[in-house]
């Protein structure tokens, strides 16, 4: 099988050593020559797949995403060809967890109010997996969470978690953030679900955040409503019209990130596992890669639990782990272009990539311990009966 795929997937050569002939491309679109006989196709959130790409690969029976979302795809274009459709949910949930995690521990010691976080209150937009592994996080902290998501909660209302489709008491949390695919129709449209209404009824002491679609929150009615002063704090991983941006909504934004909270190496790796899994499925080949045959171990030495008595602590141990005003910096720098951004992303931690707290081994001493640091996505040494 002729595969072609985005260079930026990593460890596919491994990964599909046994499936097939691989070829790899560079830029957002693969060029002509490769769709021509291209029989598999594997794309990250950048390539459109859509009735202008299927028309110069008449060879095509397979398409992956490495990404949670398929609004990039064109599901009836691909339906009406008979093209099987694979997508990869929750590969970098836990990635997009702990970003998520880092930044409001971030945000909230620049202020020197993390201990106020003990009393606030947290709406997850979206409760999938990406949601979930967000929220477990944050409430490790102490805070209140809750789940807002109507179409899950008209599937499977007995969820064991606080699952509500109360609108308003997202709009009064202390703390949003949104985790939904980008949907424009339907029952439950997600495109602009922040919208100037919504907007307008936030406020300055609240902190708004977005790592799922850019579209989810309407941008030029955000920057409108910043400019009036009444603002949230704005933690912003993606944006409207990607790649290029609203450069008045960077310079009011308190951590802003280029469309690289699921970007950790094992969310990265992750995603891939899961399209390369899918190929394999579809080949009915077997198939066993793991992110342990892929990684190299990383090297960072065990920690005690005694050491993290506080939120001080742990925002400490946290920013040392994944710096993210480093990457808010570069994209100061480098993402006010539709260029910079697009190399920002597929740059990326390229000598130094970002690492999972998962590979950070806590060795803890009471029960307490064992459950706090296991929510919060480290390895727990140490067992409490």
């Amino acid at each position: 099988m002729h595969i072609v795929a985005d260079q930026n997937i990593p460890a596919l050569s491994s990964l599909l050593a046994d499936a097939g002939c691989l070829s790899l491309y560079a830029d957002r679109c693969p060029p002509d020559e490769l769709l021509t006989d291209a029989e598999a196709l594997l794309v990250r959130s950048v390539t459109r797949v859509d009735e202008a790409l299927l028309a110069k690969a008449p060879q095509l029976k397979f398409v992956a995403t490495a990404t949670i979302g398929t609004e990039h795809l064109d599901l009836d274009a691909l339906a009406a060809r008979n093209i099987t459709v694979a997508s990869a949910p929750g590969g970098n949930a836990d990635s997009v967890g702990e970003y998520v995690l880092t930044a409001v521990l971030a945000l909230f010691q620049r202020r020197q109010q993390l201990a106020a976080l003990a009393d606030m209150e947290v709406a997850i937009v979206g409760a999938g997996n990406t949601g979930r592994a967000t929220g477990r996080r944050l409430q490790a902290l102490g805070v209140n969470v809750h789940y807002y998501d109507p179409p899950l909660l008209q599937s499977n209302p007995q969820l064991p978690f606080d699952l509500h489709d109360h609108w308003q008491r997202v709009l009064n949390a202390d703390i949003i953030s949104c985790h939904v695919p980008l949907i424009k129709d339907g029952v439950h449209p997600t495109h602009h679900l922040f919208d100037i209404e919504a907007l307008q009824s936030l406020h300055a002491e609240q902190v708004l955040i977005n790592a799922s679609r850019g579209a989810v929150v309407d941008n030029r009615a955000l920057t409108d409503v910043c400019a009036q002063g009444d603002c949230p704090s704005l933690i912003l991983d993606v944006w409207e019209g990607e790649p290029q941006i609203s450069t008045q909504l960077l310079d009011v934004a308190a951590i802003a990130t280029p469309h690289i909270a699921g970007h950790s190496a094992e969310g990265k790796v992750g995603g891939a596992i899961i399209a390369a899994r899918a190929l394999h499925d579809f080949l009915q080949l077997p198939f066993d890669g793991s992110i342990d045959d892929v990684l190299p171990a990383c090297p960072w030495p065990n920690y005690d639990a005694n050491r993290l008595q506080t939120l001080d602590d742990l925002a400490a141990l946290a920013l040392h782990r994944y710096n993210i005003w480093h990457d808010d910096a570069l994209m100061r720098e480098h993402g006010t272009t539709a260029a910079g951004f697009d190399q920002l992303r597929k740059g990326y931690r390229k000598d130094n990539p970002r690492r999972q707290f998962n590979n950070q081994r806590i060795a803890c001493h009471n029960r307490q311990q064992v459950e706090q640091f296991s929510q919060l996505g480290f390895s727990v040494l140490g067992s409490v009966r």
